[in-house]
Parts: C-alpha cells; sequence; structure tokens
C-alpha cells in the first residue's frame, strides 16, 4: 500500500505539430503501458506524471491500490495529432483530442503527443498562477486525465455518485499539475470550461441537481461539465460547506430522492445559485497540493521497441480499438505482411493473433499466439488469445472433441491466470468458457468471474454477468454493490437505467424482479436496430 503526505492548501489567483521521430519506444510502469514516437526522457517525465496522478488521486480518496498486475494497466498509444486521434474515434467534428475504453480486456486510451514534458503542465514552483497561463482548450492530457479519473473512481464507487458530480470530479481533478519539486496541485480552475461558464447556457442548479436530463440542450449539457466542476470545487474548498457533500451523498446512499437531498443538505438552492456565481468570479481559488516525495512507485521502463514492433504498433492501435467485421480480413492482410518480414517477433504474432481471430480465422490465431509464448512463454496476451481461439473452435464442434476443446480453453486461461493472478481477463475468459458451452459454471468459475469484475470496475458488462451471478447466488446486497458503478455511469444510457431498475428491485426486496428487470433490459437491447 502507498502512504501519502499532503502538503496542504495553495491559492491560484485569477485575473479577467512537432516532426515525427522514426522511433517507437515503450514505457513500462505500474499502471501504464504506453506506446510513443516522444523521445525517451519526455516520455520518461510523462509516464512519470501519470504515476504521481494515480497517487495523488488515491491520496485525496484514500483509495487503496489494487493488486499490481502487467496485464490490468492501461495500455496508452500517443499519436502523432489530434487528426489521428479523431480519425481513430470517428470524429469528424474535429473537436475529439484523445479518448479512453474500459475493458477486462485491458482499457486503452489514445490521446495525441505534445511537444514536451506533460504536454506543457511543468510550470515554475509557486502558488500564484495567472488566469492567461491557464486559459486553453481541452488538450488531449486534459482528457486523459479526466477519463483516468473515472477510472480509478470505477474502482471505489461504494455509493451512488449524480452525474454532475462524476463529471465535476473528473474535471476537477484533470486539471492537474505537475511542479519540478515533485509535487502535484490537484484542483486548479478548469480553464477549458471558463468561456461555457461566463458565456454559455447554464443549466438551472435545480434540474444539474435533480439529475433530469433527458430534455436539456447540447449546450446544457455541456453545463454539467462546467458546472459540475464549479460546484465540485465550491463544496469541497468552501468552509462553510464542510460535510455538506458526505451527507449528501449518504442521503442518496439511503434512497433519498436527488432533488430534496440537495435540499435537505446543502440549504436554500437559490442562495446555492447565488454562492456558486459569486465564487466563480473570486480573484483567488485553493487548491491541494500533494507532497511528490510521498508519491513513490517503481522505476519507469524506458525501451526502444524492435523494429517489427514498431512496424506493427500503428495496426495493433486500430485493432484494440475496435475491428468493425468488414474491415477484419484487411487488417489481417496487413498485419500477415508485416509478419512475413519479423517473423517470430513476440507483439507482431501477439498482434496477428488477434487480427486473425477479429477475421474468424481461428487456426492462424491459434498458430500465431503460439509463436508469441515461443518467443515469450510468460506472454499472458499471447495465451488468452490462444484460449480464445480454442474456444470459438469449440463453439463450431460437434461431438466428442467439442468439451475437449472447452477443457483446453479454460486450462489455457488457468495457465495465464497462473503467470499473472491480478488480470482479469483470463478470469473472466475461464467463467465465459462455461457459459458459452451452456454448461452450470463451478463454484470457481463464479468466484473467478467476481474478482475479475472487483479488478476491471471499468467493464460494464463484465460487472453486470457478476451483478446477475450474486442474484442467482442469492446475494443481493453484493448484486447491488457490483450494479452502482453502472446505474451511475454518465455514459451508461440504457445500460444504467437497466442497473438502476435492478436496485430499486433489490431495495425493494424482489430479487427475483432484478433479474427479470436485467431478462427485460437484454431483450429490449436484442431488438432494438
Amino acid at each position: 500500500m502507498r502512504h501519502f503526505v499532503m502538503c496542504g492548501l495553495a491559492t491560484v489567483t485569477l485575473a479577467a505539430a512537432a516532426p515525427a521521430e522514426a522511433t517507437w519506444n515503450r514505457a513500462s510502469s505500474e499502471h501504464f503501458l504506453i506506446y510513443s514516437e516522444q523521445k525517451p526522457q519526455a516520455l520518461r517525465e510523462f509516464a512519470e506524471d501519470l504515476e504521481k496522478f494515480d497517487g495523488a488521486v488515491r491520496a485525496l480518496r484514500g483509495m487503496d491500490d489494487l493488486p499490481l498486475s502487467q496485464g490490468n494497466r492501461i495500455t496508452i498509444f500517443t499519436l502523432r495529432d489530434a487528426a489521428d486521434v479523431q480519425r481513430l474515434y470517428g470524429d469528424k467534428s474535429g473537436f475529439i483530442q484523445g479518448f479512453y475504453k474500459g475493458s477486462a480486456a485491458g482499457s486503452i486510451a489514445y490521446v495525441a503527443r505534445g511537444d514536451g514534458p506533460s504536454g506543457g503542465r511543468r510550470k515554475a514552483t509557486g502558488s500564484n498562477i495567472t488566469y492567461e497561463s491557464l486559459t486553453g482548450g481541452m488538450d488531449g492530457e486534459t482528457i486523459l486525465l479526466h477519463e483516468y479519473s473515472h477510472h480509478l473512481m470505477m474502482q471505489d464507487l461504494a455509493v451512488p455518485y449524480p452525474e454532475w458530480l462524476v463529471e465535476g470530479f473528473a474535471e476537477f481533478m484533470s486539471t492537474a499539475r505537475f511542479e519540478k519539486d515533485g509535487t502535484v496541485g490537484i484542483g486548479l480552475p478548469a480553464a477549458h470550461r471558463y468561456y461555457g461558464l461566463l458565456n454559455g447556457r447554464m443549466l438551472p442548479l435545480e434540474t444539474l441537481l435533480s439529475g433530469k436530463y433527458d430534455k436539456i440542450t447540447e449546450e446544457e449539457h455541456e453545463s454539467i461539465y462546467g458546472r459540475g466542476w464549479l460546484l465540485t470545487h465550491y463544496l469541497t474548498f468552501e468552509p462553510s460547506r464542510k460535510g455538506q457533500l458526505r451527507a449528501y451523498l449518504m442521503a442518496l446512499a439511503k434512497g433519498a430522492e436527488p432533488l430534496q437531498a440537495a435540499r435537505d443538505n446543502f440549504g436554500d438552492l437559490k442562495k446555492l445559485d447565488r454562492d456558486l456565481d459569486s465564487y466563480l468570479h473570486r480573484s483567488k481559488l485553493q487548491y491541494l497540493k500533494v507532497s511528490g516525495t510521498a508519491l513513490n512507485f517503481a522505476p519507469i521502463q524506458i525501451s526502444e521497441v524492435s523494429a517489427g514492433a514498431a512496424a506493427v504498433v500503428p495496426l495493433l492501435a486500430e485493432i484494440k480499438n475496435g475491428i468493425p467485421a468488414s474491415g477484419a480480413e484487411a487488417m489481417a492482410q496487413k498485419v500477415r505482411a508485416v509478419e512475413r518480414l519479423y517473423s517470430g517477433d513476440e507483439l507482431v504474432e501477439s498482434t496477428l493473433a488477434e487480427a486473425e481471430l477479429d477475421a474468424k480465422h481461428l487456426g492462424a490465431a491459434e498458430a500465431a499466439a503460439d509463436r508469441a509464448i515461443k518467443a515469450n512463454p510468460r506472454d499472458t496476451d499471447a495465451m488468452v488469445l490462444k484460449g480464445r481461439a480454442m474456444l470459438e473452435r469449440a463453439v463450431e464442434a460437434s461431438g466428442s472433441s467439442k468439451h475437449d476443446l472447452f477443457e483446453q480453453a479454460r486450462n489455457t486461461f488457468i495457465s495465464a491466470n497462473k503467470i499473472d493472478s491480478e488480470d482479469p481477463e483470463p478470469l473472466a475468459d475461464y467463467y465465459e468458457a462455461y457459459a458459452r458451452e451452456g454448461r452450470r459454471p463451478t463454484d470457481n468459475a463464479v468466484a473467478a468471474l467476481h474478482y475479475a469484475s472487483d479488478l476491471a470496475p471499468q467493464d460494464l458488462g463484465l460487472r453486470m454477468n457478476s451483478a446477475l451471478a450474486y442474484l442467482q447466488e442469492e446475494k443481493p446486497q453484493d448484486a447491488r454493490r457490483a450494479l452502482i458503478p453502472i446505474a451511475y455511469d454518465p455514459h451508461g444510457g440504457d445500460f444504467a437505467k437497466v442497473a438502476r431498475s435492478m436496485m430499486e428491485r433489490i431495495d425493494a426486496g424482489d430479487a427475483k424482479g432484478a433479474l427479470a428487470a436485467a431478462a427485460a433490459g437484454s431483450a429490449a437491447a436484442s431488438s432494438s436496430p
């Protein structure tokens, strides 16, 4: 467990594409695996700041770390410019600077590469910052820190958080400042939200606190982020409001209606609205400083990737983002061309295994995975891909060989788990192998599912399967705990609605009704075009 020292409060004063390097480098740290064309020193500083940020957020939330795992790190691809990020995301607006996807198979983030260390966030040590030095748009690193804040919150979400606070907390964390002395400043002004806060169409405070956003405009929805940040910041630092946020969350956890919980704990909402407006125009705002000497982590390992890996990393970035069925064969052909030049390279072979699996070439996927395992017998990613190829072959098989193939797949997942017991992916796949065979999962398989969900709460599908298994085990309170991150995911859509419906039935003592709500939600999703 890490131990942290808080340096206390500071204040911030408010007033009114580089050339590409030819080499891919890889940074390996406790929580991140980063592929980048940045120079080694810039990449090292970027990785170090991400680890410091991880520690600072955990310090502020009082969070323990999850057991460290090579397989449960976030993989980050730093791309040459925002256009590459937008192409992968499918964004035609030119707005997206970075994005993140949470999954037990390995959470992924994509950001545009900055010109300097940490996207220019390293500034001179001091507590006074002019507003002009903080202005600017939301860059890729701000988005990365915002999304990583969500990632961490999911690990520690024991009570419901309303959407305004989920986004407000992430905005609060996303403006982290990394000082030259190693100190991390948290809670600096979200300058990228100031224009909207000062000039945009604000969502009325009562609507913001009600959580009813079905009929709001796009501009009003943007204010959930801006006003969510402002309210989070205000309730965190304003002495007269001390303890109100915690009491409000406890009321929500007990089932209070959101707007009533706000009135009961924040008092007169019209006064709160006036106080927020006054707070926005203060000349100084406080922020927290976390001592750099307390943010200890293992040394960052920087290495230049092999020639084969350098050739395949751009394709791997696309594969991890998800290849549509219509493009799977073309992608497999591209990776095969690289593999012909660099046969036996571990990353090339594991990437080919994933591409062949996407293209439904199961034998070729298994053969490529075997070559990756030969290059590195501890390559758990390749083992998982091999197991998945076996699993798909088992589904297609008939006769006596069918069960044998399922057993081989499960044994492969077990082998991966023995190498990295804290990686959620082989645990989840081990359980899935029983479901795909149509067999009742063993107690050990169900335990593997629950532990995988605890290790990767960002994977909402996995989390839902864990909740359903708890209900079938007649453990409704455990199911309710598993549902909380789904129910209050601001981007959860209909999935979140189903989770909230299930929680309502659990709270009413109707576990069977919760299962029925899940089945109805699944049927509705299946019938959607």
